[in-house]
């Protein structure tokens, strides 16, 4: 197979993975949800504060989890060299209440 080949083929499968998870938002199978808020908390810090639209990094990563309809009871977690808070789901749905589940 030559390599260009080989690049394409690699390229489609992570396309087809990012688009089937963005599409459906569902978390990928194969992370815990720590992992997942630990990766939500990074790229948190990577944006910044305009990014994050007046959420703190904590907030942010709660977002996301609830966003993919997991993690609700997260509230800290143990990745990275050290313990980590998330916030409260309470305190985000005081924020963004479209989160709220339906009654």
């Amino acid at each position: 197979m030559h390599v260009n080949k080989a690049i394409v083929s690699i390229a489609r499968r992570l396309l087809v993975s990012i688009w089937y998870i963005l599409s459906k938002r569902e978390s990928y199978r194969h992370f815990d949800e720590e992992t997942i808020a630990y990766k939500m908390l990074i790229w948190a810090q990577a944006i910044g504060e305009e990014g994050r639209q007046g959420l703190t990094r904590q907030q942010f990563a709660k977002y996301g989890l609830l966003r993919l309809g997991i993690g609700q009871d997260l509230e800290r977690i143990v990745k990275g060299g050290g313990p980590r808070r998330i916030a409260p789901t309470e305190e985000l749905l005081a924020l963004k209440p479209e989160l709220a589940p339906p009654r």
